[in-house]
């Protein structure tokens, strides 16, 4: 006798590298996830977007499920979508499968890819999904919901690169290492991660860092150039206009902040942290810049008509993605690849929007949850595959034909 799957019991996991959220009851999805997992407690089983480690990631899910969530295994009722990386395999989504089945008892799993969600999260089916990882930057196109696989680029730059490159700006602030030798602490990776981590520190500079290059008058005259008509409330709530001419100057050249008990004064460099994802020079990494990679990627995918649509529609996720200023300095400087003219023709895009967290969702739409879009995208997935069985992977399904049913039944 099939089990009758009720809301309360859906449950839905986001694994990430860094991070993994997780909840359960899914009549309201106005909400943040419920639970909050550093994976750096279960030995970090994933690394760069590939499993390395599936008995730690297993034990990473049975504490989500059966402790986090309190879901009895001997009678679970609990369908379970699972958000992944769009660079696992079948293989592995296999044995995701065999695992929450066999070992966790569930009554259903159904497999999404992350950027997909995250496109929903915001509202739109089509798209461009900027992930900002803890190791990488991965960018992917929708279209139409479907992920265009030969469009996807990974960028090898995420945040752990952010905080080796300001431990070197750091490092070369003389008043501040002298500070550092005062208090007896360590002038060292740790500070610098969490330095970029506060909220309101580290903007994203835009043009200033590139006054001696000769792309400084094209950034300048693109700046002047940019589509007014924009949706981009990642930097500003209430006028997009305003956010257009706000840039580094308006905040303090210097702050102060507080570690461990002592104080320490942070220069302007602190906006360039994140210089590495427009630069990979800057760590000597050889890889296309980040808007660059969203180029390849949109000139990658076809038709070529539905290519100024997804400009119109870019989504960023990742942790990084609140960062003040990363909309517009990604918008700034893919000005510079994109045909313009006076008259907008059919292969010109119109403007370059950012997507956000629709206002509808009262709790989500705050600034400090677009990080979140595709836990919600996961969230509203999930509401509509469990309500059918055709929809998604049943037990009865896995019980005929065991792991390979993903073959038949994913998204």
């Amino acid at each position: 006798m099939s089990i009758a799957l009720r809301e309360e019991n859906f449950v839905v996991i986001n694994v990430g590298s860094t991070i993994t959220t997780a909840g359960i009851n899914m009549h309201d999805t106005n909400k943040p996830p419920s639970v909050i997992v550093n994976m750096a407690d279960f030995n970090c089983p994933i690394k760069n977007n590939v499993i390395v480690n599936w008995k730690d990631l297993e034990e990473c899910w049975h504490h989500i499920l059966f402790k986090e969530l309190n879901i009895k295994k001997s009678r679970n009722e609990s369908p379970v979508l699972i958000a992944v990386p769009v660079q696992w395999t079948k293989l592995e989504q296999e044995r995701i499968t065999q695992i929450f089945f066999e070992n966790f008892n569930v009554p259903g799993v159904y497999i999404a890819p992350q950027p997909l969600l995250a496109l929903f999260g915001c509202g739109s089916v089509s798209g461009i999904v900027v992930d900002i990882g803890s190791e990488n930057t991965d960018v992917n196109v929708i279209v139409d919901s479907n992920v265009q696989s030969q469009s996807d680029f990974s960028v090898p730059i995420g945040g752990n690169h952010f905080d080796t490159y300001l431990l070197q700006l750091l490092q070369k602030d003389n008043k501040l290492v002298e500070q550092f030798a005062n208090t007896g602490l360590a002038l060292d990776i740790e500070f610098a991660k969490f330095v970029r981590e506060l909220p309101g520190i580290c903007n994203v500079s835009v043009g200033h860092e590139l006054e001696d290059n000769m792309l400084a008058a094209e950034l300048s005259n693109a700046m002047e150039e940019l589509p007014t008509e924009s949706t981009e409330d990642l930097i500003d709530d209430e006028n997009p206009k305003k956010a257009e001419e706000e840039d580094v100057g308006d905040v303090p050249e210097n702050v102060e902040i507080e570690y461990k008990g002592h104080k320490f004064t942070i220069g302007s460099y602190r906006h360039d942290c994140m210089d590495p994802l427009f630069n990979p020079d800057l760590m000597n990494i050889d890889t296309p810049s980040l808007p660059e990679a969203m180029r390849l990627s949109v000139m990658n995918c076809e038709p070529p008509e539905i290519r100024p649509k997804l400009w119109e529609n870019i989504t960023v996720a990742g942790g990084c993605c609140l960062t003040a200023g990363i909309a517009r300095r990604i918008k700034t400087e893919a000005q510079l690849f994109l045909p313009h003219s006076d008259n907008a023709g059919d292969t010109q895009p119109r403007q370059l929007n950012f997507l956000r967290i629709p206002d509808y969702f009262t709790v989500l739409k705050d600034k400090q949850y677009q990080l979140y879009s595709t836990w919600l995208g996961a969230e509203i997935v999930a509401k509509l595959v469990f309500i059918d069985a055709k929809n998604y992977i049943s037990k009865v399904d896995y019980n005929e034909s065991g792991p390979s049913v993903v073959h038949t039944k994913t998204y």
